[in-house]
């Protein structure tokens, strides 16, 4: 016998949260009684044979309460392998399966995200009623350094009052499938006094039996790894024993972290450090864990909610609320012993962008876990590129996750931006071929007769202040200087300022149009003015800057998407023109430079390309005025005679969902 069972032999059989511990249910549908008599005492009846006896005993070991006001997965040194990840019930009780009939509560209700359990917050502090077994262990995230491998991958009951999918028995969730014992197909078979037997048998007993009977035979019980379902009637016809024990964690069985896969460790950051089964070889592990980083304000702050659906889906300690750097380094440093890993980004193009320059400072080009992308931004270009979608679909996020590890591993060019102080007037102002009478000078006094736009006269607005330091020093989607980026910063403005005003993807879209309308002048007149007045282009030494006549908008483009969705290359050998150019690619170490007039801004999102100008290696751009930029959807503002040099800077890792 083990330490478990000797524990829990000592406890009274009258208490409903020691006969959940040892039948190894997690009581999320009940909060635990305890002595209180000021507070509703909610009967419930588990003595049914039926129920699967304990089978995860091992690791259920006693855990001392944490503190109400510590939410979310424990980190602290006083975790245990079955700690709980509390959250606040929501003022609308959405997220809890207590009755609140009681309005005289004490505290405010807590509820595992994990497992469903739903407590009162002064429970979990109150020390007259903890007890050894209060409160029920929670789905183990990790295990003891001297813990036995081979008591995991097994079932986790969890009570339900309503099975939330398909029984596997009799293939039914509602109570239509289990109100008779011999089953609904079977009614049209029965004698009318059988029947009513059948009703009787619901009715009688006790007074307020009705209910109590109804549940137990609409409830049942659920594995929180493989989400396998039986009602408790239908728990006796199955006869195979080991699939009564026996968990394959169901359709994430090949990116769900497994728990014996994790220990404590002293040398990691987080305090905890993964482990190679000792059964498994790095060359023979056939899993595909995923690590999952949440921006929880990417597209409408939808992370929040994502995030907690994850906890119950997942392993909490594979799944991650990015913060800083420290968040995503730690992260890798706790999986570095675990072969195969991937990384899935709940997050828009900065947070993408974000994650995979961090993991290029970790490890060797090409050498780092591939990430893909749920997207949660507003653009969403490269995951669009990659075949991930271009916005968030809560109904295919199951699909999403299942085909992580099924994804094709590719290559994406990054691309490092420099700026250098750039001295105007030393500059070399003599006519050639290149050039022509088109120097830097005559360009400036051009402007004074073109009527500039306004992102290049207000260089003392309030809301460029802020925005004059580079977003990072690398870049992977694009990079684009000019009108589009000035609607780009207006609009990144106010969504600081007022994020209440930027809830969801779509409301994100109808601001964003608000802000380009306040350009509508600088779109009439568009035929007044043109970059060239105020960039000098230079691709590989050549210098290009005639090529940018009559456009308004330059884009560097690493990868084939361009503002949500829009191709301004376009596809190579759809012209004549285009036989001057190499197919675009994203990992064959070459950019594009593309033109944009205001026309073209409209029309790429119909199908239409802009003006291609090149494809190099090298791109300098000297800016002989004030210029609004974007790099990877994150814009800036740039002072006069600045030069910015782009160039390779490596390539990483990504997945491509080719099952799309």
């Amino acid at each position: 016998m083990n330490e478990y069972d000797k524990n829990h032999q000592e406890i009274s059989s009258e208490s409903l949260e020691s006969k959940l511990n040892q039948l190894n249910l997690s009581s999320s549908s009940f909060d635990v009684n305890s002595n209180d008599d000021d507070e509703e005492q909610i009967p419930v009846s588990i003595d049914s044979p039926t129920i699967p006896q304990p089978l995860n005993a091992s690791h259920q070991t006693d855990c001392k309460s944490t503190s109400s006001s510590e939410f979310g997965v424990d980190w602290s040194n006083r975790a245990c392998p079955t700690s709980h990840c509390w959250f606040p019930v929501d003022s609308n009780g959405s997220s809890t399966n207590i009755s609140e009939s009681n309005s005289n509560l004490k505290s405010k209700l807590l509820c595992c995200e994990t497992c469903g359990l739903t407590v009162h917050s002064h429970r979990l502090t109150n020390s007259k009623v903890i007890t050894s077994d209060f409160p029920s262990p929670c789905r183990p995230s990790f295990v003891d350094v001297n813990s036995n491998s081979s008591d995991y991958d097994k079932h986790f009951w969890c009570q339900e009052n309503t099975l939330p999918t398909p029984c596997l028995i009799c293939q039914r969730t509602s109570v239509t499938a289990t109100l008779f014992a011999h089953g609904i197909d079977q009614l049209s078979s029965m004698s009318a006094s059988d029947i009513a037997n059948e009703f009787t048998s619901i009715f009688s007993s006790k007074p307020g039996n009705f209910m109590q009977k109804l549940s137990e035979s609409s409830g049942g019980i659920v594995c929180l790894w493989c989400s396998r379902s039986y009602h408790h009637s239908c728990w006796e016809r199955v006869t195979n024993k080991d699939d009564q024990v026996h968990c394959d964690y169901g359709i994430f069985r090949n990116i769900i972290v497994r728990p014996q896969w994790l220990t404590r460790s002293l040398q990691s950051p987080l305090g905890f450090r993964a482990r190679l089964p000792d059964n498994l070889s790095s060359d023979s592990f056939p899993y595909t864990p995923v690590l999952f980083f949440i921006n929880k304000r990417s597209g409408g702050q939808v992370g929040e909610k994502i995030y907690r659906e994850l906890l119950r889906k997942f392993n909490p300690r594979q799944i991650f609320l990015l913060e800083n750097n420290d968040t995503i380094t730690r992260a890798l440093d706790m999986y570095s012993a675990l072969p195969n890993t991937r990384i899935c980004v709940f997050g828009g193009d900065g947070t993408v962008g974000w994650i995979l320059n961090r993991l290029a400072e970790i490890y060797p080009e090409r050498k780092n876990p591939p990430v893909g992308i749920c997207p949660l931004g507003t653009g969403n270009d490269l995951s669009r590129v990659l075949n991930w979608g271009g916005e968030y679909e809560a109904k295919q996020l199951v699909q999403t996750l299942i085909n992580l590890p099924q994804s094709k591993v590719v290559t994406l060019d990054r691309w490092k931006v420099e700026l250098e102080q750039f001295d105007m007037s030393r500059q070399n102002l003599s006519t050639n071929n290149d050039r022509g009478n088109d120097s830097p000078i005559t360009r400036v006094f051009q402007t004074l007769f073109k009527q500039p736009p306004r992102f290049a006269l207000e260089i003392h607005r309030d809301s460029y202040e802020q925005y004059h330091a580079l977003p990072n020093s690398r870049f992977i989607n694009y990079m684009s200087f000019g009108f589009d980026a000035a609607i780009a910063l207006n609009f990144h403005d106010q969504r600081t300022r007022n994020p209440e005003k930027f809830s969801s993807p779509l409301k994100n879209k109808f601001m964003y149009l608000n802000e380009s309308c306040k350009y509508l002048d600088e779109f009439t007149r568009a035929n007044l003015w043109n970059l060239s007045s105020y960039i000098r282009l230079i691709c590989d030494g050549q210098n290009l800057t005639n090529a940018m006549r009559d456009c308004h908008t330059l884009v560097i483009l690493n990868i084939s998407g361009y503002a949500a969705g829009a191709n301004p290359w376009g596809n190579t050998g759809s012209t004549m023109s285009s036989d001057l150019f190499d197919r675009q690619d994203f990992g064959d170490r070459k950019i594009e430079i593309v033109g944009l007039t205001t026309a073209h801004m409209a029309a790429i999102h119909m199908g239409f390309r802009g003006n291609r100008i090149a494809q190099c290696n090298q791109v300098r751009i000297e800016l002989c005025y004030p210029m609004t930029a974007q790099m990877d959807g994150e814009p800036f503002y740039l002072p006069a005679s600045t030069a910015v040099n782009i160039s390779h800077a490596g390539q990483v890792l990504v997945l491509s969902n080719d099952n799309k």
